[in-house]
């Protein structure tokens, strides 16, 4: 894989962008995309409209420009895909299939429940990745509130020891973007429907 340095102006200067809490060598860190190249991890949580998906996003476009083989999926995605694989006793391939991509990225982590054989898939898929892969992931919730959506403590911290083990963490605080923005569209308050 060769990599060269992205054009961050593409996204360094968005608006939203300004809620991660990131010191400039973290920022740069990620914005050189060694970490895809190192099979590290990028983990952005916190509340919405606060730029976790929009940098998820902007590190795949970068990764992409760079030469980088990159997937997108919602977590409600990515575990029906698995899913389907689990059907037709096809899981492992489909999860070796997804890991030929430099860096997996899974979006809206605990939007919704898993149940213990979703929960049991996403852990095949990070255990699988780790350390031969690059993850960036998404969610609304700290880490240690995972169990909120994952049924099973043991599945939660195992899941957790192998993401975060080699991870780059981004905390986004404050208002919501998009909130803001209606407000300012609407004179102050967002528009009633």
């Amino acid at each position: 894989m060769s990599r060269s340095r992205p054009a961050v102006s593409v996204w360094e200067h968005h608006p939203l962008l300004s809620h991660l809490s990131l010191p400039q060598r973290a920022f740069d860190y990620l914005a050189s995309l060694e970490w895809i190249r190192a099979a590290e991890n990028y983990c952005a949580v916190g509340p919405a409209g606060t730029g976790k998906s929009h940098s998820l996003v902007a590190f795949g476009v970068a990764a992409v420009a760079a030469g980088c083989k990159v997937r997108y999926f919602t977590a409600a995605d990515l575990v029906e895909t698995l899913y389907r694989g689990l059907a037709d006793n096809s899981v492992g391939r489909v999860i070796e299939n997804l890991l030929r991509a430099d860096l997996v990225i899974i979006d809206e982590v605990g939007f919704a429940p898993l149940d213990d054989t979703g929960a049991q898939l996403l852990f095949r898929l990070v255990a699988a990745a780790y350390e031969r892969r690059a993850l960036a992931i998404g969610s609304h919730w700290p880490f240690e509130q995972w169990g909120r959506f994952l049924p099973e403590h043991t599945t939660a911290v195992s899941l957790l020891d192998r993401l975060l083990h080699h991870a780059v963490v981004v905390v986004t605080e404050g208002e919501s973007f998009r909130m803001r923005q209606a407000r300012t569209k609407s004179g102050g308050h967002p528009a009633k429907t």
